[in-house]
């Protein structure tokens, strides 16, 4: 038996569950003639709006917190300070339920920064911050920096520090050597981590539950389809609109792109 048909046969329980778990559902969508419903965010204003919403959140949620995470983690592999990364693991030990309290307690109208810049400036600056997009976004990127932060310090660490050494003494400066060496030794890294954190944004539902008065997103919309109106069907049509560029994204980032990658 060769090597690719053991590695078939491997991976056949894995490929069917995922079948299973996906495409018999969209089957079985199809068959009670419930199909069109998958085009809601197509031709339903509101629908369209939310999953835009949730698409453009999650995206500049993993763009930042893999922006932010490329500096630390390489800071981080660097140094080997235990309390930055005790720091940086706290947001991991809390539910999505329990960073979306924490940003009503430091954004909502009754919180920490609004009521202390009350006092400093007669202002309250940030009041009712946490139920707004913007308040939204600080509490995904707060809960996935840390994520992106960890995978990239692990990448930083696999890298081969004479080639550093080696740009060193070609006359390459520290920025020069971060740029043109580092940078490109992760970017493997920096691609997966995007997309994971891209796909662990778009299906948060925790913070987004209690944070989301003033606008929607996807996975607040299919709860309120199953739980609000028992409406399985359309709650399901929406499952796939999170489930497709999850499925995308990890596939751009690792799974089609081993070829290229071993070609670079």
């Amino acid at each position: 038996m060769t090597e690719r048909r053991q590695a078939g046969l491997a991976l056949a329980p894995l490929v069917l569950l995922e079948l299973g778990a996906f495409v018999w559902p969209l089957a079985v969508l199809a068959r009670h003639g419930e199909v069109a419903r998958l085009a809601l965010p197509v031709t339903d204003p509101v629908v369209r709006g939310c999953v835009l919403t949730s698409y453009g959140l999650s995206l500049a949620v993993a763009v930042v917190a893999v922006g932010l995470a490329i500096p630390a983690g390489w800071a981080l592999a660097r140094s080997r300070a235990p309390a930055a990364r005790l720091v940086l693991s706290l947001p991991l030990l809390f539910s999505g339920v329990m960073v979306g309290f924490l940003g009503v307690l430091v954004l909502g109208n009754v919180g920490a920064l609004p009521a202390l810049s009350q006092r400093l400036t007669g202002t309250r600056w940030g009041e009712g911050l946490a139920y707004t997009p913007a308040g939204l976004f600080l509490a995904y990127l707060w809960f996935e920096l840390p994520r992106a932060v960890l995978a990239l310090e692990a990448a930083f660490r696999e890298l081969d520090p004479d080639l550093e050494a080696a740009a060193a003494s070609l006359g390459a400066g520290p920025w020069a050597r971060f740029r043109r060496v580092v940078l490109p030794g992760v970017w493997p890294a920096i691609r997966e981590t995007v997309a994971a954190a891209f796909a662990i944004a778009l299906g948060s539902y925790g913070a987004a539950l209690i944070l989301t008065r003033r606008t929607t997103v996807l996975p607040v919309a299919i709860y309120e389809q199953f739980t609000g109106f028992l409406d399985d069907a359309t709650a399901c049509a929406l499952c796939a609109w999170l489930v497709v560029p999850a499925l995308v994204a990890g596939a751009l980032s690792g799974g089609l792109l081993p070829r290229a990658r071993k070609a670079e």
